[in-house]
Formats: structure tokens, C-alpha cells, sequence
């Protein structure tokens, strides 16, 4: 039997979660906003485990340290990679959570930790 740690993959994308203890999703997901998403090679796509802040119209936009729209104010962090290329879409996320910094698409700071106080960034 090998109990050495290993990283699992479903569905092309890697675990975030770093325990199942003490997780909070958000209740009916979130609305991500397909304009407040930047075009990467002729797609809007976000990947698993990027925080989301909300913006004034109640749908959520990529973390944005610089942001003055809500972007910069991140609450939650996506369950799944989303692409809002055709249009938004509602997608679940962890309001809190122990996560395993290394894996998220950002580079997890004393800036991000101080603003997602119920993720716990191991």
C-alpha cells in the first residue's frame, strides 16, 4: 500500500483542497462576469481556484489587486475552471476552505490572505 502524498487530478484539473474539513460553498454558486474577463487566445476562460470579487452588479470578476470595481476584494474562490467566452456563467465556489497555495493561478500573498480570511492558505 503507498500512503505517500500524491496530486489528483479530475477532469484535467488538479485538487485545490487541501482537507475536507471545514468547507463552505457558496449556496447556488456565483455569476461570473464574461465582460470583466480578459480574452486569451480568442477565449475567456478562468481557472479553478482563482478568488472572484463582486462587482456593483452583483456578478463576480477575477481578483484584481489593482481593482477599484469590488475585483480587488476577493470572497470567494471557483470550485471549477469556467469559460465565459460565449457569455456569463454561474459556477460554484469554497467561501472557505484550507486550499493548497501552490495549485491556484495566483501568487498567494500577505495582501490575498489578509482579504480571504476564511481561506486558509496552506
Amino acid at each position: 500500500m503507498n500512503l505517500q502524498p500524491h496530486e489528483t487530478e479530475i477532469s484535467g484539473e488538479v485538487e485545490i483542497l487541501a482537507s475536507y474539513e471545514a468547507i463552505r460553498e457558496v449556496v447556488n454558486g456565483i455569476t461570473v462576469d464574461s465582460a470583466a474577463v480578459a480574452e486569451v487566445d480568442g477565449k475567456k476562460v478562468v481557472l479553478k481556484g482563482m478568488p472572484m470579487g463582486k462587482l456593483a452588479n452583483g456578478k463576480y470578476a477575477p481578483y484584481n489587486a489593482a481593482g477599484v470595481d469590488g475585483s480587488e476584494n476577493p470572497t470567494v474562490l471557483l470550485k471549477h475552471t469556467v469559460d465565459v467566452t460565449d457569455g456569463d456563467e454561474v459556477v460554484g465556489g469554497y467561501e472557505m476552505a484550507k486550499v493548497i497555495s501552490e495549485r491556484l493561478p495566483v501568487t498567494v500573498d500577505a495582501t490575498l490572505r489578509g482579504k480571504m480570511p476564511f481561506i486558509q492558505f496552506a
